[in-house]
């Protein structure tokens, strides 16, 4: 009789700040992502962990009032290393611009990324990762803007998603399995709302910096940590 093995699967989801100063980490993001399968590989290794099977997709965000049908743009998920072209591809037409002044609407990308479409096995984690160099906009503070989603929610509503307090079935977001990786600058609401979310860690970086000061090493050393707990 076949032993019955449990595939472990690691779903991660890029939030990216997609304005005119975070040229340096999406050109990060789109030099890694060939590799950044076989990367989240050895780094879990050099932990004493494995993963089956990696999936990862991207959103873009910028602002709302200035950007309009660009304030938010989401990728599938992509398999690898099997879609490793399809997704630098896809990267390839991401470009960072606009913007405006900062804050910028890096809690809406939250809300796309907390209800992907996550595997759910028991040993399966749902990771998800933001980068900014600027501060958030309050939740629906660009509710007047014409391109603003109806059904967004408001920061109680973004914490009981997280908090899998939602009766939503097409909300595959587990308490076991859900992980929050947020770098963006020091005093911003980034780091107040990693308290509130349990399971996040944050990072800070430089304001303004495009992320000029974060290795993607670095980035893939977490993720790693956080699929392999």
């Amino acid at each position: 009789m076949a032993e019955n093995i449990t595939k472990r699967n690691a779903d991660v989801v890029f939030c990216i700040d997609g304005t005119g100063s975070m040229v340096p980490v999406i050109e990060n993001v789109k030099e890694g992502a060939v590799r950044f399968h076989q990367d989240l590989i050895n780094a879990l290794v050099d932990i004493g962990s494995d993963i089956d099977s990696v999936r990862v997709r991207v959103i873009v965000f910028r602002d709302y009032e200035d950007d309009g049908k660009d304030s938010m743009v989401e990728s599938p998920f992509f398999e690898l290393p099997l879609d490793n072209d399809l997704f630098r591809s896809w990267l390839d037409g991401i470009s960072a611009s606009g913007g405006g002044d900062a804050p910028e609407n890096g809690l809406e990308s939250l809300y796309y990324a907390f209800k992907s479409d996550w595997n759910v096995g028991a040993k399966d984690r749902q990771v998800t990762v933001l980068f900014t160099d600027a501060d958030a906009l309050p939740l629906k503070s660009r509710a007047s803007s014409p391109d603003y989603p109806e059904d967004m929610v408001d920061l109680d509503g973004l914490i009981n998603v997280w908090n899998c307090a939602v009766q939503d079935p097409s909300i595959k977001l587990q308490k076991r399995n859900k992980r929050l990786v947020i770098f963006a600058p020091k005093g911003t609401f980034y780091e107040e709302l990693a308290g509130m979310l349990p399971g996040s860690i944050f990072k800070a970086v430089e304001s303004g910096r495009g992320l000029n000061d974060v290795d993607f090493n670095e980035i893939v050393k977490l993720v790693a940590a956080s699929v392999g707990r």
